[in-house]
């Protein structure tokens, strides 16, 4: 863009003097003509015709240029983009190719992640998404896990409208169904899970839902944390997709809270 726009007034620039020196030439031949003098070309018409011509060329060149970057670009587009990781992809370029839906990822995210508290735990900031991401999806159920940092042992960091007593278990990288995800790195969608996997409990009575997507966060190819959500609707494609997406905004976030509680201790 910064290229375009240099010979874009190397070519306006051009073009002023182009037309400045070819009136300021007419304008001398006129004057010669009505004055009924021979008309003698001095060494200062020379120049006038050489500024004209040298402006001539830069603009041919610069469109020469342009035409060759507008060809280069649209050989590059053509090119089929070479696989990436997705947990590579940085927030403020999170889709770089062609969103098949018509959302905001950054927006979304602005909603669902909370800003870096200092006085705040890190269970707390993640519950803080958990509800959220209640909010957004129609979730009955949430568990929030974070992967220890010692024995790499997966822990249940916050919930959201748990019934039990006891907490989730925690587990390891291929135990269970978040296990799996932990160590596959994919995201798990279920349409008809066990009866009694997890029963929520409202001011109605309790009920299992039948629907579970568990999502990995990751960081550099690494299964930092788990995120395991319930509902009674179905996870379409357009739920799976954005949370796929905005789980890399959200484990950069759960990295940025780490360090900054470790930097306050």
């Amino acid at each position: 863009m910064f290229r375009k726009d240099k010979y874009r007034t190397l070519m306006i620039i051009a073009f002023i003097v182009l037309t400045l020196c070819s009136f300021i030439l007419f304008i001398t031949l006129w004057n010669n003509i009505n004055l009924n003098q021979q008309v003698v070309i001095g060494n200062i018409i020379y120049l006038y015709l050489f500024l004209i011509f040298a402006c001539g060329v830069v603009i041919f060149l610069i469109s020469i240029l342009q035409i060759s970057e507008i060809h280069m670009g649209h050989s590059i587009q053509d090119k089929p983009e070479t696989a990436i990781e997705s947990e590579e992809i940085p927030k403020s370029g999170i889709e770089s190719m062609i969103a098949p839906y018509d959302i905001d990822i950054d927006d979304l995210a602005s909603f669902v992640v909370p800003k870096i508290d200092f006085k705040e735990s890190l269970d707390g900031y993640t519950e803080k998404i958990l509800q959220n991401l209640a909010k957004e999806f129609d979730i009955v159920q949430g568990v929030f896990y974070l992967k220890d940092e010692k024995d790499t042992e997966f822990y249940a960091s916050s919930t959201f409208a748990w019934a039990s007593e006891k907490p989730p278990a925690s587990f390891k990288a291929g135990e269970g169904l978040t296990g799996q995800v932990a160590k596959n790195k994919t995201i798990m969608n279920i349409n008809h899970i066990p009866e009694h996997y997890m029963i929520v409990v409202s001011g109605l009575g309790s009920g299992s839902p039948i629907n579970l997507l568990i999502v990995p966060l990751l960081v550099n190819k690494d299964t930092i944390g788990i995120i395991e959500l319930a509902s009674f609707k179905n996870f379409d494609d357009q739920a799976e997709w954005t949370l796929k997406n905005l789980s890399k905004i959200i484990a950069n976030g759960i990295i940025t809270k780490r360090k900054a509680h470790q930097e306050k201790k």
